[in-house]
């Protein structure tokens, strides 16, 4: 906790990084509280409160991570998951600081994105300019996101999205990185990294081992596919459609906009279902 008109700051150690942006984040209460513009500029927005606390983590950020050494890691850019990682071990910062720090070079729309391989949770996400649909913390990853089935030591570029728990889609493009415990993704409205252009698709197009087989989709394809299947349903995705089963049940499913419960498409009138008409 601070005390602004102590100039003091209170705070348990942990001996860990953590303690650092804690210091500092309680350190930029004091500076926003004593500076005008800056409290005029929060009392101008839709959520004063919020917007101190993610204030105070941008100061707590640029006094760990200051531009010099964003300058030394990401060069003239684009940012890419690996250089969160790369500014963790350069700085005394912990990761979300980093993720918070490498979000001033993202030049669109989008977020930086930390997530846990154990749990496969969204364990912080830094959003810039707030898409439509975003990654929130504790948020679970998609089932069909290639962030789930990326792996230690391999990196990700390629065109990709992020969906709602409903279903609620969004397309990004998408640079990544993984440790053995969690996956560093940067996502993007604009194609920063030339993906389109370089038919880039990352690194488990490029596996050996991968398993192989053939099936018959609903989109018409019959033929071999080769790749990891849906840990949800265990069925292959389409190379035609891109689908598993489960994305193909969820187009034939709306939710139904009285109770929101999910119902079958042709079960809807107008967005709701039988039940509540």
């Amino acid at each position: 906790m601070s005390f602004t008109e102590h100039n003091t700051v209170l705070y348990s150690p942990t001996n860990s990084r953590r303690e650092n942006f804690t210091l500092l984040h309680e350190y930029g209460h004091i500076l926003v509280l004593q500076d005008e513009e800056a409290l005029n500029w929060v009392a101008d927005q839709d959520e004063p409160a919020v917007e101190v606390e993610k204030l105070c983590d941008e100061i707590a950020a640029m006094l760990l991570v200051p531009d010099e050494v964003l300058n030394t890691i990401v060069g003239k850019g684009p940012i890419t998951g690996q250089h969160l990682l790369d500014l963790f071990k350069k700085t005394e910062a912990s990761q979300i600081v980093c993720a918070i720090a490498l979000a001033r070079r993202l030049t669109c729309t989008g977020a930086v994105v930390i997530t846990d391989r154990a749990t496969q949770k969204v364990v912080h996400a830094r959003l810039v300019d707030r898409p439509a649909v975003y990654p929130t913390s504790g948020q679970g990853i998609p089932s069909d996101h290639p962030l789930a089935r990326l792996r230690p030591g391999q990196q990700l570029v390629r065109k990709s999205f992020w969906s709602t728990p409903w279903g609620t889609r969004n397309t990004f493009y998408l640079n990544a990185a993984a440790s053995p415990k969690r996956t560093y993704a940067v996502l993007a409205e604009l194609d920063l990294w030339n993906v389109d252009k370089l038919h880039l698709t990352g690194p488990e197009h490029q596996r050996t081992d991968r398993p192989s087989t053939t099936f018959t989709c609903q989109c018409g394809y019959a033929g071999a596919t080769t790749g990891f299947p849906c840990p949800d349903c265990g069925k292959p995705f389409c190379p035609r459609c891109g689908q598993c089963d489960c994305q193909r049940r969820q187009s034939l499913t709306g939710t139904c906009q009285e109770c929101f419960t999910q119902s079958p498409k042709n079960d809807l009138e107008n967005d709701v279902c039988s039940n509540c008409r």
